[in-house]
């Protein structure tokens, strides 16, 4: 059984909007509002070049098309924010990752949680989001991680079953 590893690092906003960014690049639908933002724009665009006549069709598909193209950023936007009630918001964390349990203790707040409260995971390029459900996670940033301490945890996830997503 791999053995536990200690991680600290610091919980601040710009690492919340890392992995906000990181998680919602991976859904689809986001995608797919970004593409059709572009079509609506085009469309809207060409609208007041003068393609068809009705301007207000133009404008509301030029505004469905700025709103399906920011729709990302103002996820994260919206995100972060909530994310700043977090008691845990801009402290220093020390994590520990171990076989049965992952731990977070900042100060004389603490708490820890067994592994099979984990629905799964993903590994990005910022580091690993750890899911609870389909809108929850903890992460913890590669930048906190060696080589060492990544390939301990991806056996420690494996051996815990805890599903890659």
């Amino acid at each position: 059984m791999p053995e536990a590893i200690i991680l600290k690092y610091h919980l601040t906003k710009d690492l919340w909007r890392i992995f906000f960014e990181a998680r919602y690049s991976c859904h689809r639908w986001l995608k797919l509002f970004y593409l059709g933002g572009v079509a609506c724009i085009i469309v809207g665009s060409l609208g007041f070049g003068g393609f068809y006549e009705s301007r207000v069709v133009a404008a509301l598909l030029l505004v469905t098309g700025f709103l399906g193209v920011l729709s990302k950023p103002i996820l994260v936007v919206k995100s972060v924010r909530k994310a700043s009630h977090n008691p845990f918001f801009g402290k220093e964390l020390t994590v520990t990752v171990a076989p049965e349990e992952i731990s977070v203790r900042s100060g004389h707040a603490e708490y820890s949680q067994p592994w099979n409260i984990f629905v799964g995971y993903r590994r990005l390029d910022p580091g690993f989001l750890l899911y609870h459900d389909q809108s929850s996670f903890f992460f913890i940033p590669l930048s906190a991680m060696t080589t060492g301490h990544v390939e301990r945890m991806l056996r420690i996830l494996e051996a815990a079953e805890v599903p890659r997503w």
